[in-house]
Parts: structure tokens; sequence; C-alpha cells
């Protein structure tokens, strides 16, 4: 496991998806992003595939290069498929769309900034103490 204290919170959302590198620690079981080189941002992917989820889901975003697709939104998206797992709080159509079969990549709806803003409201209309 890695310390978290390298990581500037403030500074992710200046941080575009786009240009981050992705790659799974097997060895420490860890998900890690790296931007310019530099590990930015890392999750335990024993404890749950938060992350790398969130990854795959902005991945499969259309319009990439958007303001939004930055990683404080990549973080925000790993606790909204951590509370949604977590607590059973059944938004999966909202994450991964109505279309999703839980296994098959291309049956993701690609994420919106729409969808995504509406995801995080309703996590926290149905789960007042979910921490997003």
């Amino acid at each position: 496991m890695k310390p978290t204290t390298y990581i500037d919170w403030d500074g992710l959302k200046d941080i575009p998806f786009f240009y981050c590198d992705t790659k799974e620690d097997e060895e420490n079981k860890d998900f890690d992003i790296y931007y310019q080189g530099k590990l930015v941002l890392h999750d335990y992917n024993h404890c749950g595939h938060y992350l790398y989820t969130a990854a795959v889901l902005f991945s499969r975003i259309k319009n990439k290069t958007a303001d939004w697709v930055n990683l404080r939104n990549l973080w925000i998206l790993r606790d909204c498929v951590r509370e949604n797992y977590n607590h059973g709080i059944g938004v999966d159509d909202i994450i991964f769309g109505e279309n999703f079969d839980g296994e098959n990549l291309n049956t993701l709806t690609p994420l919106t900034k729409k969808r995504f803003d509406y995801l995080c409201k309703r996590i926290k209309e149905l789960d007042p103490y979910a921490t997003i």
C-alpha cells in the first residue's frame, strides 16, 4: 500500500485524464494513475475495483478532452462506484448505462457530464451519508 500524502487533492481538477497513464500494480494490489511520469493517484484494488472501474468509464467518454474529464471528477466517480457497491444504492443503470450486460465493455453507455452530475446528485439523495 502506498501513502497518499503526495496527492495534491486540490490540484486534481487541473490534471486531464486524457493525458494520464493507468497501471495495475498486481504485486501491491494497487491501481495507479501517472501524469507526466509521476504517480498522482492510486487506489487499493484489493478493497474493490473502484478507481479501476471509474477509469474504464472515463476511457469510454466520447469527448475525452472535455474540461470536466479530470482526475478530481475521476475520484468523485470512484466514490460513486464505491458508495453504490458498498451500500447497495442501486444506481447501476446511471453509472454504467441501461444496456450494460455486466461484462462486455462494448455495452457500456459512454458517460456524459449531465449523467455524471445526475449520478452524484442521485446518490446524495438516496444516501445522505454518502461520502462523495
